[in-house]
């Protein structure tokens, strides 16, 4: 487990160190990776919104900031819409939360249709 927690935090500094190398922004990089790491005990929730070559741009459900998350570190069979829980540095997919949100919105289509 301490291993895999290694690697996560090896993983989200590589991340963040490539994004701040590529902006020359050394205190944006120092800012985001305190960001990223006390999030990292964090439950949140995502909603993945689209795909750009090697990340998934995702919403933040209760902030609604948009983050870059890294496929490899996202489960299987992921797509667009997709809500994602994060917690003790570790990606799922929420399928009850999905199909909720996905009733809401049929639900309103059919309010918005049938009126």
């Amino acid at each position: 487990m301490e291993r895999r927690k290694n690697i996560e935090l090896l993983n989200l500094v590589q991340t963040v160190a490539k994004e701040a190398i590529s902006n020359l922004d050394i205190n944006g990089f120092i800012k985001e990776l305190e960001g990223r790491l006390k999030g990292m005990n964090e439950e949140k929730e995502y909603t993945i919104d689209r795909f750009e070559n090697e990340l998934a741009v995702c919403e933040d459900r209760q902030t609604k900031e948009m983050v870059n998350i890294p496929r490899k570190n996202l489960p299987e069979g992921i797509k667009e819409g997709s809500i994602l829980k994060y917690k003790d540095g570790k990606y799922s997919v929420d399928l009850s939360k999905e199909k909720e949100v996905s009733d809401r919105i049929k639900e309103k289509m059919d309010k918005l249709w049938n009126n």
